[in-house]
This record gives C-alpha cells, sequence and structure tokens, in this order.
C-alpha cells in the first residue's frame, strides 16, 4: 500500500501577545479547509471602545446633527487609528506630513481635492481610496456644493510635522511645539500602489480584483461580489459574496457558536462602498450594514461576512495592518 504524504502541521502555543513556541506534528487536511493547526485563542468578541461591532453612517450624522464639519474616532487599537470626517465646502487642511508611516483616505461622499508632493492633484468622490506614502507632504480641502464624508486611516501612534513656513500648528493635550530640522524623501509608489483608485471605476468597471493599498501597516482591498450572478458583467460567477444569503428555514443565528473565521492577533474592519453586506460576530451578534457604515470584527472574533443587496454590486472594503490569513472554523470543533 502506498504511503501517504502527511501534511506538516505545526503545534502553536502562546497568548495573543507574547512569545510562541512552535512544535511540529503531522495530520491530514480538515475537510476541505485548508491544513490544521493548534492556536490559542482568548474570548471572542471583545469591544473596547470606541471600537463596537457597526458604526453606521446615519447615526454618525444624527451624533454630529447641525454640524458641518466634524471628526469621530471609530478605531484605535494596536494596529490602526480610523476617524470618520465630515467637512463642509471649503473646508482646508494645510500641507504636512507622516514621516514615518502612510495614510489612508476612504471617500464616502463629496469631493474632496488632494495636493501630494511629486504627484499631479486628484479630485477624490465617491469610492476613491487615496493612499499616501509616508514622508510625502500632502494637503486637502473639500470642494463641490456639499459636504464631503471620508475615513482617514493610519497606523497606530503615527506622528504629524508641519512645515515651518506655515503657521504653527496647536499642541495636543500634553505636548509642546517645537521646531526640529531633517531631511525628507517622498517614499515611491511601488507593486499595487498608486495616489488614488476608484472601486466604481477601477474595480467594478474593470472587473478587476486584489488589493488596492499594501503599504506598511495599512492593507486593503474591495472585495466584490453580486447574489444575483446576472448582474456580474464581468462572466465570474457571483464573486465575493461571502456565505451569501441565509436560505429560507435556516435556524435563528447563534453568536456564541463556532462559524466562519478568525485572525489571532489583530483586528479585521469593513467600509462598505456600495450595497448591503451582513457580518455575524461571535458573542456579539449579527448586524446589516449599509453603504458608509463600517464593520469591526475584534481579534480572536469568529466571524462570517455576506453580500446581501439582490441586485448590483455589493462592496465591503477589507482593511487589516496587513494582508490576514482566514483561520477557518472546524465545523464540529
Amino acid at each position: 500500500m502506498p504511503k501517504r504524504n502527511p501534511v506538516r502541521r505545526l503545534l502553536l502555543i502562546g497568548a495573543a501577545i507574547g512569545a510562541v513556541a512552535l512544535m511540529p506534528v503531522t495530520e491530514s487536511l480538515a475537510q476541505g479547509r485548508g491544513e490544521t493547526w493548534w492556536v490559542a485563542k482568548t474570548r471572542g468578541g471583545v469591544y473596547n471602545p470606541p471600537m463596537r461591532p457597526i458604526w453606521r453612517k446615519a447615526d454618525l450624522l444624527k451624533m454630529h446633527a447641525g454640524q458641518n464639519s466634524w471628526s469621530e474616532q471609530i478605531i484605535r487599537d494596536p494596529e490602526q487609528d480610523a476617524t470618520y470626517n465630515s467637512g463642509a465646502p471649503g473646508s482646508k487642511f494645510g500641507p504636512r506630513m507622516h514621516p514615518d508611516t502612510p495614510s489612508v483616505f476612504v471617500v464616502i461622499q463629496g469631493q474632496v481635492h488632494f495636493d501630494v508632493e511629486d504627484q499631479q492633484p486628484v479630485i477624490a468622490t465617491r469610492g476613491a481610496i487615496i493612499n499616501i506614502m509616508k514622508s510625502t507632504v500632502f494637503s486637502y480641502d473639500v470642494t463641490g456644493d456639499s459636504n464631503a464624508l471620508w475615513v482617514e486611516v493610519n497606523p497606530s501612534n503615527y506622528k504629524a510635522v508641519y512645515p515651518s513656513a506655515e503657521p504653527q500648528p496647536s499642541a495636543s493635550a500634553g505636548a509642546q511645539i517645537v521646531k526640529v530640522a531633517f531631511t525628507h524623501t517622498p517614499a515611491p509608489y511601488t507593486g499595487r500602489n498608486k495616489l488614488m483608485v476608484n472601486t466604481f471605476d477601477d474595480y467594478i468597471a474593470k472587473c478587476a480584483t486584489g488589493p488596492a493599498v499594501a503599504d506598511d501597516h495599512i492593507w486593503n482591498s474591495p472585495l466584490l461580489g453580486y447574489v444575483n450572478a446576472a448582474d456580474n458583467k464581468c462572466g465570474k460567477g457571483n464573486g465575493n459574496i461571502g456565505s451569501g444569503p441565509i436560505p429560507p428555514g435556516t435556524a435563528p443565528f447563534n453568536p456564541a457558536s463556532t462559524f466562519g473565521h478568525m485572525h489571532p492577533g489583530p483586528a479585521e474592519w469593513w467600509i462598505v462602498q456600495v450595497g448591503q453586506i451582513r457580518g455575524q460576530f461571535e458573542n456579539t451578534g449579527e448586524f446589516h450594514a449599509v453603504e458608509g457604515d463600517v464593520l469591526y470584527a475584534a481579534p480572536m472574533t469568529w466571524h462570517q461576512m455576506a453580500a446581501e443587496a439582490p441586485n448590483g454590486a455589493n462592496v465591503r472594503l477589507a482593511f487589516g495592518g496587513y494582508q490576514l490569513i482566514n483561520m477557518n472554523s472546524i465545523p464540529g470543533q
């Protein structure tokens, strides 16, 4: 009888943070879901403010009713810092630079004009993803005739500096503004990275897939799917609809169960760019999001996502500090 080739497996022992020990063992593939591994898992569904399973665009607008320009911290975890922002036409954000880290802007509505060092100016509209490389001077302002909404994403503990030729900025609590001297060179755009892509123009219209941003500590990818495959003009079936519509007669979702997949360290989160998206999160519940909403799966949380709009495109812009491995649940475990 021929010998079977075992699949190499590693026993991973360790807390969510700290050292890990690796020990080789062997096991066959598990029910078509990949190699099997042990991993230390803490309780899922733990949300520390400002994080929450869903930030709804409608709720944010109600929170800031009567305000044209505002900024709300929606994520501040060990990997990323994200704010949801509104600006009235004419709002200006002067030259600044993040010397050691990139910055990403996702425009939800309106128009935002960007001036970026060594690049041609661009106007970002609904669906735009602006990728500013580290050590690059940039400024932006709201144009058009209506308020703009956008999400700004940075690596945690990022720092900004401002040209001394500009007015001195205000100091944050506990800090003072001092003048320093150094030289800088804008980091180049390499690989798939570019200053601006638009999910509607560059992904949906051109049938593109793959990450839009692959920076140090910021990674994102528009995940495009069609519940009705006939709506997919690219001829590639449903695309990425996650777990898809819930079949009639399915038992109610049990958030205390084991399902979907998880990430053992960093969080994964999504901006809904078009359509409707369902998120199911361990120990938390089931949430239904529409365009402009933000969904967040806390670290160590079993979760599964799905496209829900019956017609047209559904896009969830997935974010992480880097491209994450989906560690799939094993039925019956």
